[in-house]
């Protein structure tokens, strides 16, 4: 059984047009991009960018007391950003940026993270986060920060709410304070909860 020439051109290009397709797809659904960057920020560049700003120390600053059942609605919450961000000192990079410790810090400051030219500016407009500016962003990263690379909501199956964004910001927060609980020590709800 021989194939023709044609029908052998035709699916070489539907399988090069569904690899383009996988290759192309994460970075648009997601805002994946396969570089990671050699950028480094030291201590004092870090301060050269908070100079003349009155930052508080967020992570001195007490935190509402949570029983067990609203740290785990919270860790909940947070499940979304999770696979994009990671949240421990020293951890990599994923999708998003490492976010340990994010309050109080200038804009595009992780090492080793691309970003967007959207947030490259911003850091160089001397941008600082603060617990509003991370629930402002999260309420609506695109008109925020126009050309950032977050995808967030997810376009499928998730209801956003006020609710549910400051309680992303508390656990952000809570979770990169000196006194943080483990990840470990919160429950995970179950799907009756």
């Amino acid at each position: 059984m021989s194939v023709s020439t044609g029908a052998r051109i035709f699916h070489i290009a539907v399988l090069s047009g569904l690899l383009a397709l996988a290759l192309f797809f994460p970075y648009v659904w997601f805002g994946v991009t396969p570089f990671n960057s050699d950028a480094e920020f030291s201590d004092a560049e870090i301060q050269a960018l908070l100079a003349g700003k009155d930052v508080p120390d967020y992570y001195a600053m007490p935190l509402p007391e949570r029983t067990l059942d609203e740290l785990a609605e919270q860790k909940q919450a947070f499940t979304w950003c999770r696979f994009c961000h990671t949240l421990e000192a020293g951890g990599h990079n994923r999708v998003g940026p490492n976010l340990h410790r994010i309050m109080g810090q200038p804009a595009s400051v992780v090492d080793h993270f691309s970003y967007s030219e959207a947030f490259v500016e911003l850091r160089e407009a001397g941008f600082v986060w603060t617990p509003e500016l991370v629930a402002e962003f999260i309420a609506d990263p695109s008109g925020m920060v126009p050309g950032n690379r977050m995808r967030y909501p997810p376009m499928i199956g998730y209801d956003k709410s006020a609710e549910r964004d400051a309680m992303i910001v508390e656990y952000l927060w809570r979770m990169s304070a000196p006194d943080a609980p483990s990840e470990d020590s919160i429950p995970s709800l179950t799907a009756a909860d």
